[in-house]
């Protein structure tokens, strides 16, 4: 659907993902309203907020809500052995990062009303019913756009959401000591089918969790143990798993983000990928693109993710040893530092001929 008048565009969610296509709307001229169940925008926090400078290929810098900038990862096999690669990272905070870009939209021209919940819809009159402060609203839309999170209610309502799985992911703010350069990473048994991580946010801060399918709470337990300091808030909070993201459009209905689940099965990150999948959306709506098929750039990424974690599950914690001894090697340094992890297509191949060794993982990706 390419826009020819000024349309009603109904975004459900004002996170990253759904605030980036409302600002890419409004800039045309047309007339949008972001709907938000929370009573603040980027509260509460359910993220890491741990992103690489692709960050910046789809919106501005802005020191504001950089709250720390990262020298690299500190990769931690199973045996407690190391290896540092060096990455330009950022952690952000996401209750400013989202401010930023929900303020941005409004100064487009976008609207945003907080204390909605989406309830349901009417397809064929193209309504959404929310819930605000105890009273039922209607709100007519040309477009509506799902841009609610991994359990999105648009998704359920208008039958695309299929049968998503899910990690689980456990976090703590802990108050310590700690190096505020380099954000650590822990794998094998200790976090099976996933990581572990602890993201500084300061000398005194860090941002520790663990992700799994299940039992996720005990690997946090296990996770704590490394870590002395005082736990000062806890999250919890679903990851969708990237399943080929194909469900994403019918008729006037659109899902972007976690909403979509184009999500990096590696990492769980979903914040540069949403908002990529929101700029190739709001391009499809002007140029009369079909979204489905503009996807595909982004999901070839996300597919090499997900080789890369089928791969990954495989392991065994002696193969995570093997791991960290062939990333040690300072040409595999070098392009890790040169090529952000959202584009797997860029470095993979460049990684293989760096260290022919990592082809002996290859039988796990199949």
């Amino acid at each position: 659907m390419a826009f020819s008048r000024q349309m009603n565009v109904v975004i459900v969610g004002a996170g990253p993902s759904g605030s980036t296509v409302a600002y890419e709307l409004a800039k045309d001229s047309h007339n949008v309203r972001v709907f938000e169940e929370h009573p603040a925008i980027g509260r509460p926090i359910a993220c890491t907020g741990i992103v690489t400078r692709a960050l910046f290929d789809f919106v501005e810098r802005d020191d504001d809500y950089i709250i720390n900038e990262l020298e690299g990862v500190r990769i931690t096999a199973p045996s407690g052995k190391t290896v540092d690669i060096p990455l330009k990272e950022f952690v952000i905070c996401r209750e400013r990062f989202d401010t930023f870009l929900a303020k941005r939209a409004i100064k487009a021209g976008a609207e945003y009303h907080t204390r909605f919940k989406f309830r349901s819809l009417d397809e064929g009159s193209k309504v959404a019913r929310f819930s605000h402060k105890g009273k039922d609203v209607e709100v007519k839309y040309d477009i509506l756009i799902g841009a609610d999170g991994p359990f999105s209610a648009v998704a359920r309502a208008s039958g695309l959401l299929s049968r998503r799985k899910y990690y689980v992911g456990s976090q703590a703010t802990v108050v310590g000591k700690f190096d505020p350069d380099w954000f650590l990473t822990f794998f094998g048994s200790c976090a099976p089918g996933f990581f572990a991580w602890a993201v500084p946010e300061s000398a005194e801060r860090v941002r520790a969790g663990v992700a799994s399918q299940r039992h996720v709470h005990k690997y946090f337990d296990l996770l704590r143990e490394k870590f002395s300091g005082e736990i000062v808030e806890r999250q919890a909070g679903p990851i969708p798993i990237f399943d080929g993201a194909k469900n994403v459009q019918k008729g006037s209905i659109y899902l972007v983000g976690d909403a979509a689940g184009v999500v990096k099965n590696t990492t769980g990150g979903g914040i540069i990928t949403g908002m990529w999948s929101a700029k190739i959306l709001a391009d499809c709506l002007r140029n009369n693109k079909n979204y489905s098929r503009a996807l595909r750039p982004l999901r070839r990424e996300l597919l090499l993710h997900w080789k890369l974690r089928n791969m990954l599950d495989k392991f065994s914690d002696y193969d995570y040893e093997l791991l960290v001894d062939m990333m040690s090697k300072d040409s595999v340094k070098r392009i890790l530092h040169k090529y952000p992890r959202e584009y797997p297509s860029k470095f993979l191949w460049r990684l293989l001929l760096a260290q022919p060794r990592l082809i002996r993982f290859a039988r796990f990706a199949i």
